[in-house]
Formats: structure tokens, C-alpha cells, sequence
């Protein structure tokens, strides 16, 4: 059987979530951190074995912006996510507490409950431990009754992992692709809903009037004009770096500046009365950001 499912990696800034998704595809480490911009893609193939069937999943792995103030971002792209691997740092325990505050309210509220498997990461500064694998459990044994029976018995839902030097991290990815098999979960929102879900988002993120929530949603509404979001992403990189933006902290000239530069791009696949409606509406946007 061959199945195909949709996961993300959640999680605050800088927990590692680009580094675990480098070495479990590719067994690489990078010693530095790059901010993740909007969102980006990898797959990797995996077999899980039944005793009826083996299936030859294939994960669409997700690597979602760490800030909690993306929500349109996060929104649009939960929408059809199959299961989730939840990322906090061992040297931070805030990074602990917005899991449960900000990441897994976020995500449910977007799709029905799936599958989570919780990472606490950089399992290899141990002199830096700022909490427990206890901790971690206790909030992970809330999630997940549905789906751990589904687990053999060499495999949890929590680990301490490293992307530094590997370890663990086969098995969180393992136990995810055991209980997303076993889901039954319902089929993604109808179109209607998503567009719903998507101009709700918009609109939450446009009532706060800050950098951070009118970039989010530029971003989203740059992507609403293509049919897959993974087509757009290296667009939005490449233009949000060009205006020289922190997605961390963006200023008002940087957003201004990439409201050009979004406009000249549409160009080449947007007729001229959608470029100009588009351009106006987001200078409109970034003109309420209060200084």
C-alpha cells in the first residue's frame, strides 16, 4: 500500500526544526541558524511494517516560520496536515510552554486532532538544560490516545533528540509515520471552508496594525495567487531577502519595499488590473502599521 501524508515540524525559532529536517533527509548538520521564511518543503520515503501489508509512506514534510505572529501563514498552511512533530530546545524552557499555548491550539484549531510527536532537541549541550524529558511527557501524555496503540513497543511519542549528532531522530519521525498510518482522519476541508479559513486568518492578522502581522498577511495573500503555495515560497524568499526584511523583526520601509518587488513579479503571471488591485491593497496594509 502507498500512501501519501502531509506533516509539519512546529515549533518557536531556533529550536532546531530546519536541522532535524536536514538530517533525517539527507544526514547533514549545519552549525549555524537560518531563519526559516514562510514555509519549506521536503519528502522522504519511509516503510512501515503491518502484518497484513507493509506501507511504503512517502512524508510531505513541512518546515514552518517559527514566530507566533504568522498566524495567516501557519493557518493556510495546516490546512490538510496529516500529524505534526513538535520541537522545543532543551537550553530554553519557554520554548517548552508556547507548544501548548500557541503551536497545538493553532494547529487544532485548522484541522481535526492527528497525530504528535513531541522532540525536545539539542539533547547533546546537556550542561545547558534549562528542563526535563519529564516535562516534556507530562505534556505529550495529554495528546495522542488514539494513536499510540498503533506504536510497537521500542517506540514513544516524546524523545530527546540531536540533530547534531543524530540522535533519536529516526525515531521521532518513525513513530509519527506509525500513527499517521493508522489515522482515519476525516478528508481536508472543502473549498469553502479553506477560503473561509484563509480570509478569517487575513483579517485576525490585519486587526493588529504591527510589521509582523501585515508581512504575515502579504505573505498569504501573495500565495493565494497560485493554485500550490511550494511554487511561491522561493518567490517570497528571494524578494523578502532582496528588501533586506527580518521576519523576526520587519520594518515598515522593508515591507514597503517588498510590495514593489511583489508587483513587478506578478507581473509575469497576473494581468495588469489583479497586479494593481493587489499592489494597492497591500500599500493600504502597510500604511496601517503604527510606528
Amino acid at each position: 500500500m502507498n500512501l501519501k501524508k502531509k506533516i509539519v515540524l512546529l515549533g518557536d525559532s531556533a529550536v532546531g526544526k530546519t536541522s532535524l529536517i536536514r538530517r533525517y533527509v539527507f544526514d547533514q548538520f549545519q552549525d549555524s541558524y537560518i531563519s526559516t521564511i514562510g514555509t519549506k518543503t521536503t519528502m522522504k520515503e519511509l516503510k512501515i511494517p503491518q502484518e497484513e501489508e507493509d506501507i511504503d509512506l512517502t512524508f510531505m514534510i513541512w518546515d514552518l516560520v517559527g514566530s507566533e505572529g504568522y498566524h495567516a501563514v501557519h493557518t493556510r498552511n495546516f490546512v490538510g496536515v496529516n500529524g505534526a512533530i513538535l520541537v522545543a530546545d532543551l537550553t530554553r524552557k519557554e520554548t517548552l510552554d508556547t507548544l501548548e499555548r500557541y503551536w497545538i491550539p493553532s494547529l487544532f484549531s485548522v484541522v481535526e486532532n492527528v497525530p504528535l510527536v513531541f522532540a525536545c532537541n539539542k539533547s547533546d549541550l546537556k550542561l545547558q538544560y534549562d528542563f526535563s524529558l519529564g516535562d516534556l511527557t507530562d505534556v505529550a501524555t495529554k495528546y495522542n490516545a488514539e494513536f499510540t496503540k498503533a506504536l510497537p513497543k521500542y517506540l514513544t511519542t516524546e524523545y530527546e533528540t540531536s540533530a547534531k549528532t543524530g540522535d533519536n531522530v529516526e525515531l521521532v519521525f518513525e513513530s509519527l509515520g506509525y500513527m499517521v498510518a493508522s489515522s482515519k482522519r476525516k478528508e481536508d476541508p472543502i473549498k469553502e471552508l479553506y477560503e473561509g479559513l484563509i480570509a478569517q486568518s487575513i483579517k485576525r492578522s490585519l486587526e493588529k496594525d504591527n510589521p509582523i502581522s501585515v508581512l504575515d498577511a502579504i505573505i498569504v495573500d501573495f500565495c493565494e495567487g497560485f493554485e500550490d503555495s511550494r511554487l511561491a515560497m522561493p518567490i517570497l524568499r528571494e524578494l523578502i531577502n532582496r528588501a533586506g526584511i527580518d521576519i523576526r523583526s520587519p520594518s515598515k520601509g522593508g515591507i514597503l519595499k517588498l510590495i514593489d518587488y511583489l508587483a513587478e513579479a506578478e507581473t509575469e503571471f497576473q494581468d495588469e488590473k489583479t497586479v494593481k488591485s493587489s499592489f494597492e491593497k497591500r500599500k493600504r496594509w502597510a500604511q496601517g502599521i503604527e510606528k
